[in-house]
């Protein structure tokens, strides 16, 4: 399985091409001549003897200095779980992520395709949540692997953070992908892309408030400008990049903040400020992340993505437009610096790292807001005989207070695959020695290759 993707002409693609400089607009023009047409595109997934139908959607991008035409190509509401795995358009079986942790309803697909979600803070500056989100108790979680533990009603950063990730489809890799994900334009493009097709209330799309943040991105900075304008007074920014530096100052009269710095801001001459006690109640939340940014740029094994939401400000120094944030929420994630696949230790980057070494295909489940009892792959590998995927677990306490967690987790897979059909590390106890991963299903054997 591949992003290859044929059209009703008769000619293919590859749904990657948007995020290649090279190849971007051959593939808009695929996409365009096929918006409207009689006949759909399709994947290489089959069903029923069927091939998947997929959808093109319209929108508009800056590009270039210019408003531009712009289309993306999208699965059918509720064909997610109908797609193989390593497929693009395949989703994530909700049972295998942390989006298990959510009451029904916090995240609902709608008819159109898009996603609706429900968060902790509205991006309306009367929303406010100074609480924690509310819980309730779960009803038949034990089935999911959760153990009874509480679900989430309402989706926090971190969880809109990981949305994102996921429905841009970032959270994966395969051989084919490359570098393009050293090319900051089209992560801003596939994260927009994403963000328009997630609405937070009626007529609210995510992607109206969210501003991408990157080192060379020309286009960048007239967006962020047009974002905290269309903001105003009445609706609070999203920020999203990967972030350089989060530290404590000293401003006016004394009075201690929290400088946020993404890479590249000075390009946009944002300044993102926060509440000084913002950096100890990062370093209690997202301790790896934290113990990054206190090192060198150059001696950091991951980067560190953050999304920031703030009320925002912009003003003139002479013909300059500088943008000032005030942050209400941060949230942060680790990645692997190249492939941009999120990790959560020092152990699964070093699976990361190696998977990518070997040429596998994999998906990265992510977390979200759910209770940490739940259980959910740290990898899924999509290149191997199990037409579901191959869970991969990284074991990575061997404390005695753990034992009774790692025995729930062995159960729990050897219930669900079967002994010796998904892989695990003790990484506590055998640091330096990885296992050898499940062997690759031949290229010719896979469904639609």
């Amino acid at each position: 399985m591949s992003d290859w993707i044929t059209f009703g002409n008769g000619r293919r693609g590859r749904r990657s091409w948007d995020m290649d400089p090279r190849m971007v607009e051959r593939w808009q023009r695929l996409l365009a001549a096929a918006h409207g047409a009689d006949r759909r595109p399709h994947c290489d997934c089959l069903h029923e003897g069927h091939h998947l139908e997929l959808v093109v959607r319209r929108a508009e991008r800056l590009q270039a200095g210019r408003q531009v035409e712009a289309y993306h190509i999208a699965r059918f509401p509720g064909q997610g779980a109908l797609h193989h795995p390593s497929c693009p358009f395949h989703e994530t079986d909700v049972r295998r992520s942390g989006r298990s942790g959510y009451e029904e309803g916090v995240v609902r697909e709608m008819a159109n395709g898009d996603l609706r979600v429900a968060l902790r803070r509205g991006l309306r500056i009367r929303d406010r949540a100074d609480v924690p989100p509310a819980v309730a108790p779960t009803a038949g979680a034990a089935a999911n692997g959760a153990g009874g533990a509480p679900r989430q009603a309402r989706m926090t950063e971190l969880g809109l953070l990981h949305l994102l990730w996921e429905q841009a489809r970032f959270n994966t890799w395969s051989p084919d992908i490359g570098r393009r994900r050293r090319w900051w334009t089209g992560v801003r493009q596939a994260l927009v892309t994403a963000a328009g097709d997630i609405t937070t209330g009626r007529n609210q799309h995510l992607g109206d408030r969210l501003a991408m943040v990157g080192y060379g991105d020309k286009d960048g900075p007239a967006l962020l400008r047009r974002t905290a304008r269309s903001c105003g007074d009445t609706w609070r920014i999203l920020l999203l990049g990967v972030v350089d530096s989060i530290t404590l100052r000293r401003g006016r009269q004394d009075t201690g903040f929290v400088s946020i710095c993404f890479d590249g801001a000075a390009g946009y001459d944002l300044r993102v400020s926060a509440h000084a006690d913002w950096k100890q109640r990062l370093a209690r939340r997202f301790p790896m992340a934290m113990t990054a940014l206190d090192q060198r740029r150059g001696t950091r094994a991951i980067r560190v993505i953050g999304l920031v939401t703030a009320t925002v400000r912009v003003g003139c120094d002479g013909d300059r437009v500088r943008i000032g944030a005030w942050a209400d929420d941060v949230a942060l994630m680790e990645v692997e610096p190249d492939t941009l696949v999120p990790v959560a230790s020092a152990p699964e980057l070093a699976v990361a790292s190696d998977l990518v070494k070997a040429r596998r295909a994999f998906i990265k489940p992510l977390r979200f807001d759910a209770h940490r009892d739940v259980v959910h792959p740290d990898f899924v590998l999509t290149d191997t005989a199990d037409p579901r995927g191959t869970p991969m677990e990284v074991f990575g306490r061997d404390d005695e207070a753990y034992a009774a967690r790692r025995q729930e987790k062995i159960r729990y897979y050897n219930d669900v695959y079967g002994q010796n059909e998904w892989w695990c590390w003790n990484a506590a106890a055998a640091p330096r020695d990885i296992p050898p991963f499940p062997p690759v299903l031949d290229r010719g054997d896979r469904p639609g290759a």
